[in-house]
């Protein structure tokens, strides 16, 4: 729900589907279903009309297609990764799948268990055991009763069976929640009983005291014997962000510490420890670095959960502080130049030059360093040479040079 995907409430929900049906069907249609969105749908499944008119005309599904918010891109990220071993959501939106295709990746939501591990082959799985807006809409769950039909009740059986398994002894994130579904509290609880998790931390804006009222199975699984509990009132989607942000600073750290010895040896001084240390960017600029390390273009999702090629791309990340290079959004200012370092292990330049055919809205560099590429000295493609920001035939922005170019060029 925060900004700018600002989804509508469970409460907006009942209140629009019920205003369309009495305006459109029935005048007389009980007004206590107004602000009950459970109770409502359960209303239409009396009337066996629960995916005919309810789901099919009433719900407000161009409502769910939004902007994805920090939420959404935290999640994705993660699960790209796998810092997070699976994500587990009751939401029919795709916002989450939404932001990973924005990064470049493959992804789809998982509907249950048997698909979680197929998912979890490919990176951490997104198990939307409420159901999804645009994977089988007329099975997503909207009232209890619903729990009877065969579909759905095998895929909740299928997504227990795999949550028993794969969630065991595992840190629990718990964002916007306890569920104010209190069928799905009662199965989340019976899910979960034999997990034994570490520890569970909730974010949610409600006292403390409502979440154990809201869902006590759940309260009393994160207050068994040797779980560590907390109860973070903020928003989720700051927390999610708050937490990327820590994690891809991280990330960058060990990029900047592999390099400590080589720069020491190099120079015969010790590291300066401010050189290790990194500027505390917004979360997108974080990733770019992050995709720079790894090695991968803005048409690609970083899917590394800890650096690569680490020494010698340290080193040179060093090498530039040590110059006095001053942290940008697109990489080093250093004498008024702007520097980008790009992992290229094990790559040809001129090859890895021509994956990086980014937006003109891009910020260009003027010199892009392809750590521990190799420079053959020829034209990535000699038939088609495009310019950078040409929205027509464009091509990589700044000069692209390998490691020791780099060095004689900007003599560091």
């Amino acid at each position: 729900m925060a900004t700018p995907s600002n989804l509508p409430s469970a409460r907006a929900v009942a209140e629009k589907c019920f205003d369309k049906y009495r305006l459109e069907s029935d005048p007389n249609c009980d007004l206590a279903l107004r602000q009950d969105l459970e109770a409502l749908a359960e209303h239409f499944a009396g009337l066996n009309t629960l995916k005919s008119v309810f789901i099919e005309h009433l719900v407000p599904w161009p409502d769910f297609v939004r902007p994805s918010n920090a939420g959404h891109a935290a999640i994705a990220d993660f699960l790209i990764t796998r810092a997070a071993v699976a994500g587990i959501s009751s939401n029919y939106d795709t916002l989450i799948e939404r932001r990973a295709w924005d990064y470049g990746s493959e992804f789809r939501g998982s509907l249950d268990g048997d698909e979680a591990m197929v998912d979890a082959t490919h990176r951490g799985p997104l198990l939307k055991f409420h159901g999804c807006e645009n994977r089988d809409r007329n099975s997503t769950v909207w009232a209890p009763s619903q729990l009877a039909d065969q579909t759905i009740a095998a895929r909740i059986d299928k997504s227990k069976t795999w949550m028993a398994a794969n969630l065991r002894q595992k840190d629990l994130l718990v964002v916007g929640f306890w569920s104010d579904w209190d069928y799905l509290n009662a199965v989340l609880g019976t899910a979960l009983v034999d997990v034994q998790p570490l520890s569970v931390t909730v974010v949610d804006l409600s006292p403390t005291d409502a979440l154990k009222d809201k869902a006590p199975d759940l309260w009393n699984i994160a207050h068994a014997e040797n779980v560590v509990f907390e109860h973070v009132q903020e928003s989720g989607a700051d927390v999610l962000d708050d937490l990327r942000r820590a994690y891809s600073t991280s990330y960058l750290r060990q990029v900047l510490a592999a390099g400590k010895d080589a720069i020491e040896e190099a120079t015969g001084a010790p590291c300066n420890p401010d050189w290790l240390i990194m500027e505390e960017f917004d979360s997108e600029t974080l990733y770019a670095w992050r995709r720079d390390a790894e090695g991968v273009s803005s048409a690609e999702p970083a899917t590394r959960i800890r650096p690569g090629n680490g020494e010698t791309l340290g080193f040179f990340h060093l090498l530039l502080r040590r110059a006095g290079a001053v942290e940008r959004a697109g990489g080093y200012d250093l004498n008024g130049r702007m520097i980008r370092v790009i992992n290229g292990a094990d790559r040809i330049l001129g090859s890895l030059r021509a994956r990086f055919i980014e937006p003109p809205t891009a910020i260009t560099a003027d010199i892009v360093v392809a750590v521990g590429a190799t420079d053959l000295g020829v034209p990535s493609n000699v038939v088609r040479g495009g310019r950078a920001g040409d929205v027509v035939r464009p091509g990589a922005a700044g000069t692209w040079v390998d490691l020791p170019s780099a060095r004689a060029e900007l003599n560091i």
